[in-house]
């Protein structure tokens, strides 16, 4: 990447060592869920954030502000744009006591700035993708 990416095209390099950089940190955050390792898993969510704003450049003012809002509060382990980008949503990595405070004076303050209301989804992790057996249909 260095040798043959970098003295052609700057942008283009900044993009392809976003893209390597962000392969070795989903790899690192697959370990970090393993082990259970949230505080690690939501540093790396904070890191992609920042590489999809700066390096891909995808995000928008409205997300980074959102991301940026919940960054520094010690009951958001992260955070980060999700989707395809230029709009649509963050996912946030929140302490469970913390998520109906957080939520409130998130949309509040969204409200304030963009004078758009904010949606918010409350969901919990639960254990992935797993099979289920269904049981047998009877024929009529």
């Amino acid at each position: 990447l260095d040798e043959h990416v970098k003295p052609k095209d700057q942008d283009v390099y900044v993009k392809c060592k976003f893209i390597v950089e962000e392969i070795e940190r989903l790899q690192l955050a697959c370990i970090d869920l393993e082990v259970n390792d949230l505080q690690s898993l939501g540093k790396r969510m904070l890191e992609t954030h920042e590489g999809l704003s700066k390096a891909y450049e995808v995000s928008c003012e409205e997300l980074d502000y959102l991301v940026d809002q919940v960054k520094d509060n010690p009951n958001v382990l992260g955070a980060r744009m999700m989707g395809g980008g230029f709009g649509g949503c963050t996912i946030n990595l929140v302490k469970e006591e913390a998520v109906e405070e957080l939520t409130a004076s998130l949309s509040k303050s969204y409200t304030e700035k963009f004078d758009l209301e904010l949606t918010s989804y409350i969901v919990k992790i639960e254990n992935g993708s797993e099979t289920v057996k269904l049981p047998e249909l009877q024929s009529s």
